[in-house]
């Protein structure tokens, strides 16, 4: 019972790459400078053809507006009606010291 390696596990193949071989030498004034002319690379930017672009809108669309309160409605009185109140306050309210239970 030993590793086996199954036909569609083969080892990986190698990816070739090719190395860029366009290096030159300059001599400029006696000193040797290497210059590398690359090609032009492909890298991402934004598209600039008049296909991609965006067309300008022919009319500015409406502002936001806040939404709309809702207005309040007036309640009824009961029908029932109001307590009566007597017209001195103080004497429904009865004084109490701090030992007293509250029941």
């Amino acid at each position: 019972m030993g590793l086996q390696i199954l036909e569609e596990f083969r080892p990986i193949t190698p990816i070739r790459t090719v190395v860029p071989t366009n290096r030159t030498l300059k001599h400029d004034l006696g000193t040797t400078k290497e210059v590398v002319n690359e090609d032009v690379v492909e890298e991402c930017h934004t598209p600039t053809s008049p296909s991609q672009k965006l067309r300008t809108p022919l009319v500015c669309p409406p502002a936001p507006k806040k939404p709309r309160v809702p207005p309040r409605r007036n309640l009824d009185p009961p029908s029932e009606g109001f307590f009566s109140v007597s017209h001195d306050l103080a004497s429904i309210f009865v004084l109490r010291t701090p030992n007293q239970p509250l029941c």
